[in-house]
């Protein structure tokens, strides 16, 4: 929902801050009651039994090698990981409406656009959008990479021309001026990134300002302008411009083969949706996470780091499920994008020192089934 006007923006800011508490107080609660629960089941008195070790939880290396999704999603807790943390999406968006509540209580008599100027001043500010441009920057150099990479039967010398030119002009649009949002007025308090083509053949990535509060961890910052940028030539992109990529069928028809895509999605393609575009785009955004925590590998202090790393890396994909419910035409569930695209990447199971599922399944690539 899109705000064409300002003039309403205090009781929106109001309503939303009593929505995102309600909601708030409700996982907290849930959260409480799960502990009582579980404390309640132990008997009072109890003796320690005689194999204890037997019973001592896996570390973490062991439960998310287990579960993928359910040790990213179905904790509630925030990990950090040497670079920082990831928030929650309702508390980055209750961040940056404060910020704007309190915007407006410190100049009550500031219009609109001087309002919206201050609050973008405040979020993107000069720091936040270097870090974000320098990680926008190495992404883009890594997927260039992958393309070029290929070999010629996957992708063709001419084809991998037409991706590169894709992939080079996409801009990074990061305010102020305010103006450069003109027609997303609110995304400045919200968590969405994402990737829009435009007429005259402009390619732009935009950033949510409650993003920016929220995301902190570089892993974040990697695996999501790396999924951005991905669309801008998967496989619904680039049938709209009339190109063919043999690797991309091979890709696909794996992803088919490995129930990732159903029959009736493979069958139907771009035509209904861009459920491909979102699975490929996962699928790429993988490849780069490998190669930051590739690159990070040598500083992390212990097992730990790495393990939130790779949580940190996809946590926000958890919050899909608030906004487009379990099921959906346009995205794969939550649960696919984490557990079969995201986790069975070989060289992440590796890092994790994670017994290789994959090898044994196949892992999906330009040239088939691996």
């Amino acid at each position: 929902m899109h705000f064409p006007k300002y003039t309403a923006r205090l009781s929106v800011v109001f309503a939303s801050l009593f929505l995102i508490c309600s909601i708030t107080y409700k996982h907290l609660s849930t959260f409480l009651d799960s502990k009582t629960d579980i404390k309640s089941r132990v008997p009072s008195g109890s003796q320690p039994l005689a194999n204890e070790d037997a019973l001592k939880p896996p570390n973490k290396s062991e439960q998310i090698c287990n579960n993928f999704y359910q040790s990213v999603c179905k904790n509630t807790e925030e990990v950090s990981d040497p670079t920082g943390i990831v928030q929650s999406d309702i508390k980055g968006e209750v961040e940056a409406l404060r910020l704007y509540e309190m915007i407006l209580h410190e100049h009550p008599a500031w219009n609109n656009e001087q309002v919206d100027e201050e609050l973008v001043k405040r979020i993107y500010t000069p720091r936040r959008k270097k870090m974000l441009m320098e990680s926008y920057e190495w992404v883009r150099k890594r997927i260039l990479l992958i393309i070029e990479k290929q070999s010629e039967r996957a992708i063709p010398t001419q084809v991998k021309k037409e991706i590169t030119k894709r992939l080079e002009t996409i801009v990074l649009e990061l305010p102020p001026p305010v103006s450069l949002y003109s027609n997303e007025p609110d995304l400045f308090t919200k968590n969405d990134v994402y990737y829009e083509s435009l007429p005259g053949n402009r390619k732009v990535i935009r950033v949510g300002g409650a993003y920016l509060l929220s995301a902190k961890s570089w892993f974040n910052r990697v695996f999501t302008l790396a999924h951005e940028m991905s669309h801008s030539i998967d496989p619904c992109e680039l049938e709209a411009a009339n190109i063919r990529v043999p690797g991309y069928e091979k890709l696909l028809s794996c992803f088919q083969e490995q129930n990732h895509i159903s029959q009736e999605q493979f069958k139907v393609g771009c035509n209904k949706s861009n459920f491909v575009g979102e699975i490929f785009s996962d699928w790429i955004a993988t490849h780069i996470a490998v190669q930051a925590l590739e690159l990070y590998t040598s500083k992390f202090k212990n097992q730990e780091e790495l393990v939130n790393s790779v949580i940190n890396s996809v946590k926000d994909l958890c919050s899909q499920e608030s906004w487009i419910g379990s099921k959906s035409d346009s995205h794969p569930e939550a649960k696919i994008r984490i557990e079969n695209i995201f986790g069975t990447n070989p060289r992440i199971q590796e890092l994790l020192s994670c017994p290789n599922v994959s090898k044994k399944n196949g892992y999906c690539t330009f040239e088939g089934k691996r």
